[in-house]
Formats: structure tokens, sequence, C-alpha cells
């Protein structure tokens, strides 16, 4: 079963009017590097921005790439470009955070990083871990690195190796990664994440920002492009305006990683959000943001890209009945379209603010979406004719071998959280709220983490390149 909000029609006029603007307009282009790449290809130069001949994007378009990514535990696999089923993961990069013991806000320890990984790692649903919190009891100039480098130590699955702004960080992230895997070689073949690269909305590729491309091409690990359009402020207000001009920064982003390497692996990522024009506040409340994913997951098919979207989001600061909603709506559409990734959870307050109670109760909101995301299947033995038989005869469907095997096939769903027993029942039982079972979740599951997954040689080398890093930093 797949959602799919765009026409054939559709999808090919998005790509068409795409086109139309690399060529006409096309990008802001800084650096020298990129620039000679780009016009040795055939890019034609207007002052700052570089023209994007229809034909050259076509031929960078061509080139399929398949993307799997592996767990530090090699055993884990998840085949991205053959995926028969979405997959999901939290959110990244956030300092502060809705403490669980007394709800209020303060800044993240790395402490709190540990323990999102630890519960993220522990729960069922999240296939993929990304660095989620930014420590601010770290030097700040490595917080970055740091935040990959603890996540690798305290999770098997896969884990995004980073989001990066410039070659400096590109060039150590990878040398953390490689750590991990015994080696570039070892980690190009089996890499457990992407590098993920933003450039500026509308269509401006900074220096830093190629540079940092570049450098990513040219290990052959694979890139998230995550252009960050805002409807309504870098973007067209209109919904398929801003998935074009995204549409846009994405295929001139794939046109230059792929002059460096025609091999380098590319996920299309969708972080468009519309802003409240009243404020200028971009909010999760925008039920766009899950359609726009649904709209992505298209278009990324229609490249032959696996894509990540955001879902599970809310403007909600409190895991309350908002948040509740608002990410159900916004995870319901990019998963029944088929998107790769799913991005979100933990996240609250459109992403300015993590909740490990919301981490834990995402991943019974994401349970109930894969429920029906798998379909109906349609046969006589789904059906059951013969059980209705058989019980207008005298049975009784509880004691139908039908019942007990579709039963273990999951076939009603059974959660782990919330309440559905009556009042007075739930009453008596305490009158146990949501957040209380989250909260409870939380502390088993830390209790019963097994702890830093890698040997001490590796996590003492990664401190090594962490403290390399620190004193480049400041030369650099």
């Amino acid at each position: 079963m797949r959602f799919e909000p765009l026409s054939g029609k559709e999808l090919q006029l998005i790509h068409d009017v795409t086109l139309k603007i690399l060529q006409q307009t096309g990008a802001v282009v800084e650096g020298s590097e990129a620039r000679e790449i780009l016009l040795s290809a055939g890019c034609l130069e207007d002052g700052r921005r570089l023209l994007f001949p229809p034909r050259l994007v076509e031929d960078c378009l061509n080139h399929q790439v398949a993307v799997t990514l592996y767990g530090v535990d090699e055993s884990i696999v998840l085949p991205l470009t053959e995926a028969t089923r979405s997959y999901t993961h939290n959110f990244g990069s956030v300092s502060v955070l809705l403490d669980p013991c007394d709800n209020k806000i303060r800044e993240a320890l790395l402490q709190d990083l540990i323990d999102f990984v630890r519960i993220s790692d522990s729960l069922p649903h999240p296939d993929m871990v990304v660095p989620s919190l930014r420590p601010t009891d770290l030097p700040e100039e490595i917080a970055s690195l740091a935040m990959t480098a603890y996540t690798l130590q305290n999770t098997v699955k896969p884990v995004d190796i980073g989001t990066a702004s410039d070659r400096w960080e590109i060039s150590y992230l990878i040398r953390i990664a490689a750590a991990v895997r015994g080696g570039l070689q070892n980690l190009v073949e089996k890499p457990m994440g992407t590098l993920s690269i933003s450039p500026l909305s509308p269509l401006n590729f900074p220096a830093d920002i190629t540079e940092a491309v570049i450098e990513s091409a040219r290990s052959g690990l694979p890139i998230t492009m995550l252009p960050c359009p805002t409807r309504g402020l870098t973007a067209p207000v209109t919904l398929v305006g801003g998935l074009v001009q995204q549409n846009a920064e994405q295929l001139a982003f794939l046109v230059l990683a792929r002059l460096v390497n025609s091999k380098t692996p590319l996920v299309y990522t969708c972080r468009l959000a519309g802003a409240n024009m009243r404020t200028g506040c971009v909010s999760g409340r925008d039920p766009d943001i899950g359609f726009s994913g649904a709209c992505v997951a298209q278009l990324a098919r229609y490249y032959g890209l696996p894509s990540g979207v955001y879902g599970l989001d809310t403007g909600s600061a409190q895991p309350d009945l908002q948040s509740g909603f608002e990410r159900a709506i916004n995870g319901l559409y990019p998963v029944l379209a088929g998107a790769t990734l799913v991005s979100g959870m933990g996240a609250l307050n459109a992403g300015l603010l993590a909740s490990a109670e919301q981490l834990v109760i995402d991943d019974e909101i994401y349970a109930m979406i894969r429920h029906r995301q798998k379909g109906i299947t349609v046969n006589e033995e789904a059906i059951g004719a013969e059980v209705v038989s058989a019980v207008m005869r005298g049975g009784h469907f509880l004691a139908q071998e039908h019942t007990r095997s579709f039963m273990r096939k999951g076939e009603i769903y059974t959660g782990t959280l919330g309440n559905e027993a009556p009042y007075e029942e739930w009453r008596v039982n305490g009158s146990v709220a949501i957040r209380e079972q989250a909260q409870e979740k939380i502390r088993t599951l830390l209790a019963n983490h097994s702890g830093v997954v890698l040997d001490q040689s590796v996590c003492s080398e990664i401190e090594q390149i962490l403290e390399e890093a620190r004193i480049d930093k400041k030369g650099w």
C-alpha cells in the first residue's frame, strides 16, 4: 500500500521546471575548486552564479549508485536503495532537553547524549541512531565530532556519521568512523551512516560547503544532501514552489558530487518547512512537513535515489496531546508514501528541544504507523470464510486455529505504552499517564543496557583523534 500525492505528469513538470531554473538562474557557487570542476564540465559563468546545462544534470542523474548502511555491528544491514519499508531514526544536534525527572528545560551534557543513544539502541523501532544531543560540557570546537564519537561507542545500530559545514569537520568525522571500522576501505565497503551537508537556501553553495562536498565525494562514503529551505522566507511560500527550489538545490549538489566521483552514493533529503508569516517562526505544527516528505519520497524514487524526510514533528514543547496528534499526522504521510528514512524521534518544539520521554513514546507511534504500512493481504486464507461457517455451526472465533495463527502474525496491533482499560480500572490502578509509563521505561532501558559496545583500544584511538582535532582546530 503506497500513498502517492503526485501524478506522473506532475513529477515530470517539477523536473522540467527544475532544469529550467538551473539553466537560466543557476546557483551561487563559491570555492575555486568547485567552480573549476563545474565550469570544466560545461557550466556557464554568470557572476557568482553558475548555470547548469540540462544535459549535464541528466548525465549525472544517470549514474545509479546503490546505498546500503551497516550497523556498528556489521550483521545489521539497511539496504536503502532497495528498501522494502521505511526506516526511522531520532532527531539530531539539539543542545537543550526536557529533563524527564523534573520536567524542566536545561542544557544537554555528555551523559545525556550517552543516555539518549542507549535508549535509541534499546528501543525496537529506531533503525538508525543519529548523534542526538550537542553536549555543552565538551569543548565547543570539537562538539560536533564528539557527538559522533560517543554515539558510535554506545550503539550497535547504524549511526549517522555526522553533519559537517567544512572540509575540516568532514576529514575528522571520516577518521573517527574509520577507526570504528578498522580503516577507511572497510568503512567505504560497509558504511554505518552518511555524511550530511547543508547548502544555503535559496541555491547558495558557500566555499566551505563546496569543499565539504568535494572532500566527502572523494572519500566514496554516502552523502546526505540536506538543503533546508523555509517556505515564505528562503523559498516560495507554496508547497510545490518549495519542492521545486529544493529539488534544484538537490540536483546542483548531486552534479558537483558526481563530477568529483561518479560512484558517490547519495540520499535525497527533505527538510522543507513553512514559516508562520506573522511571526517568522518555523513550527513543527505544520502538517505539510509530513506531506512534503511524502512528495519527496516520490521525487527521490523518480531519480532512483533513497529519501530521507522529517516525520515525527510537532510545535509542542511537551509530550502532550498536541505533540501526539501532530507527530502522528506528520509521520503517517511519508511512511505510507514509502520514504526511505523518516526522522524526528524524540524531538519537540520543531526540533529545538529533546525529550527522552518523547523518544520512547515515538517508538510506540511509529510501531502503530508501521503496522499498517505493511498493507492488507487479500486472499482466501486471510478472509477465512470457513471460519465463519465453523462458528455459525456452533463454535466460536477464539477456538479457531485461524484466529491463533493470524494473532501470532500480528494481525491485531498490541502496544506496550498507553491505557486501554476502562476508566475505573485505570483509576484504581493509579491513573498512570503515558509520560509516567515512558519515564519508567527509560529507567528500565538504561539499567539493562550493556554500556560501551566498542573495544577499549578503539575508544582510546577515538579519544586521541578528538584531542588532535581540538589542538588542530585552534590553528585552523
